[in-house]
């Protein structure tokens, strides 16, 4: 951006070896305040590169209300649905469900992040989506923890195992498992735990960041259960739901994204396998007869968010998450949003 105001500006202040600015940081650091500011940083890429979170919000929210609400009309009779793919296993939850993740979330974290750190901060976003390097006893944990847990404190509630033809039941689990993280929690997580919450644990720490994100987190899946036969009663007793386990699964996110040093796929895969320990058609219940599983997945989520932040906490606090912004990749994000803002002021 250009500008004829040829007032004397402050650089921002050299990056110190173990004080690392973070992108954001330095966008925020060169922004004037003031008349100066309004006179100087409009543009809706400057005002999301001041507020990514709010920015990410109002775009997510703005597309996914409308384009989820498209396959439950149609799931009413309302519009016509003959558009609607008839794919066994595809029904209108999981169409809408790619509709917000493709059409809202993914467009809407891709806009911001490169709003606020350019092309550099979507590179350095792209390998923390595929970044699998981190240590054999996370991959245990990440693959292993919640089905475990669930399966077990299931059967302590009553629940009992059912017999089941093994290939073609892991063929099944195997198959379900990985559509469900290519084509929705991948994309999701990079959203949520790669955009959202990374960047207010920035600002709050871990504990307020995972909480603040379960609001809108919990709020974003309130369309899906318009679907079929719904009251006000049923929509609130939802949304309460929603929020209790969003809080706690958010907050496990955010353990498990400590733990993994950032990896987008280690917590997609973490989502991926909450659903499929908790869904009517995921592993618990292809196991198990009976209904302790449903208080047993959340029971599994709690126990498991305590015994890893328990081993791990060293890594949540704020001196962590300076550390895991400071990497060489984010380091060269903020260089390079740092001379663009310059370039952008002169």
């Amino acid at each position: 951006m250009m500008s004829t105001d040829t007032e004397t500006r402050t650089p921002a202040p050299p990056i110190q070896p173990g004080n690392l600015a973070l992108p954001s940081q330095v966008i925020r650091s060169s922004v004037p305040t003031g008349k100066a500011s309004r006179g100087r940083s409009g543009g809706p890429r400057s005002w999301a590169a001041q507020h990514p979170v709010a920015a990410f919000l109002v775009l997510t929210f703005a597309i996914a209300c409308p384009v989820m609400s498209v396959p439950v009309l149609a799931d009413h009779g309302v519009i016509p649905g003959g558009w609607m793919p008839q794919l066994p296993g595809l029904d209108t939850e999981r169409i809408a469900s790619v509709l917000l993740v493709f059409l809202a979330l993914l467009p809407a974290a891709i806009l911001t992040t490169w709003a606020v750190d350019g092309p550099t901060g979507l590179r350095v976003l792209v390998r923390r989506m595929f970044r699998w390097r981190f240590g054999a006893r996370w991959w245990l944990l990440v693959l292993a923890g919640l089905p475990t847990l669930t399966l077990g404190l299931a059967l302590l509630l009553g629940d009992s195992f059912k017999p089941v033809d093994v290939a073609p039941f892991a063929i099944a689990q195997l198959v379900g498992l990985l559509v469900n993280l290519v084509l929705i929690n991948m994309w999701e997580e990079t959203a949520w735990s790669g955009m959202v919450q990374t960047r207010l644990e920035q600002r709050h720490g871990l504990v307020k960041a995972a909480l603040i994100t379960a609001v809108p987190f919990a709020l974003v899946h309130m369309p899906l259960h318009f679907i079929g036969d719904f009251s006000l009663d049923s929509l609130t007793s939802a949304l309460v739901s929603l929020l209790i386990i969003c809080a706690f699964v958010r907050l496990m996110i955010g353990v498990f994204l400590r733990g993994t040093r950032d990896s987008i796929l280690a917590v997609a895969l973490v989502h991926t396998l909450f659903n499929r320990s908790n869904n009517d058609e995921g592993l618990v219940a292809g196991l198990l007869d009976g209904d302790g599983r449903k208080l047993a997945g959340l029971l599994a989520v709690i126990a498991l968010t305590a015994v890893v932040a328990t081993a791990s906490r060293r890594r949540l606090g704020r001196a962590h998450r300076l550390a895991l912004d400071s990497t060489p990749a984010t380091t060269a994000a903020t260089s390079t949003t740092a001379t663009i803002t310059e370039k952008d002021q002169a």
